[in-house]
């Protein structure tokens, strides 16, 4: 039977509008980087980088300061100081960085990888923005600073246009005060990526917070540490989870349709309320 004009038109629609909806797939690397040891963490996100491009993937995100295994912190790294840390940091036109700016360009992917950065002369908490053809895209700074970490703080919350999306960065830390995320969903972000770093998993701090981030502002949530990561749809639903102690990788199908954004906690803020946001923050309450 011929299909009707009606039908034939009907189709045209539905398929206009579902190209219209980008989507991707992320691999997430899932792993616990080895402290001081850039060569055996690069050996080992290349393998699961192209593990996961051959699946598809055309996002591959590590963890925080995977590179150097999140040396500017003296918890994880005793004996760590401000002076000794560029000793171990990464120029962003590095060695490592350069190869990995490479083996973006051979898998045609993008590539948010986290590393100490070397910046004039301080050192910096940076995600670098590989894009397919090798290019440094753009990075991110951890700008909120904590557990006696030694980095600087970035001062920005740029959203970076990409061939994916509208894409923001949260870098650990950086996810909990609500206000960096809405701000990156003002400025138009579709999803958010948060690299973390961690030596044991908490669902209160992760996963429901994450999902709370995602349902309040419509957004996707990527998030990736050594042992949990997952991504959170612009409902706050799980789309795909991997936690445990085994080195590996989360993948995740990525669909930025019409429930970006759609959300009537947005639709109806009243910013001429909201002044206190920009105060001083509040001292630490002393117990009696």
């Amino acid at each position: 039977m011929r299909p009707t004009l009606l039908a034939v038109f009907l189709w045209f629609i539905l398929s206009v509008a579902a190209a219209s909806e980008g989507s991707f797939k992320v691999a997430a690397l899932k792993v616990m980087p080895v402290t001081g040891d850039p060569a055996a963490n690069y050996a080992t996100f290349e393998r699961l980088a192209r593990q996961g491009a051959a699946a598809g993937a055309r996002l591959i995100v590590t963890p925080e300061c995977y590179l150097d295994g999140y040396m500017g912190n003296p918890k994880f790294t005793p004996g760590m100081t401000r002076e000794k840390l560029p000793g171990v940091a990464e120029a962003i036109d590095g060695p490592w960085v350069r190869k990995a700016r490479a083996l973006a360009r051979e898998l045609k992917v993008h590539v948010l990888f986290g590393f100490s950065e070397l910046r004039g002369g301080k050192v910096y908490n940076t995600i670098s923005i590989l894009a397919p053809d090798g290019s440094l895209a753009g990075r991110y700074a951890k700008s909120h600073i904590g557990g006696g970490e030694l980095y600087e703080a970035g001062n920005e919350l740029p959203v970076f246009e990409t061939a994916l999306g509208k894409m923001g960065i949260l870098i650990c830390f950086d996810r909990q005060p609500p206000e960096n995320a809405r701000t990156l969903t003002l400025k138009g972000a579709q999803f958010i990526v948060v690299p973390a770093y961690g030596r044991k998993s908490t669902p209160t701090d992760e996963d429901i917070l994450m999902r709370a981030r995602s349902q309040e502002n419509g957004v996707y949530v990527i998030y990736t540490s050594p042992y949990n990561a997952f991504v959170a749809d612009p409902v706050g639903e799980m789309v795909s989870q991997v936690r445990d102690e085994v080195d590996g990788l989360m993948l995740a199908d990525i669909v930025l349709d019409q429930r970006i954004h759609d959300r009537h906690a947005l639709q109806n803020r009243r910013p001429e309320m909201y002044g206190q946001l920009t105060a001083k923050p509040l001292e630490k309450t002393k117990s009696p």
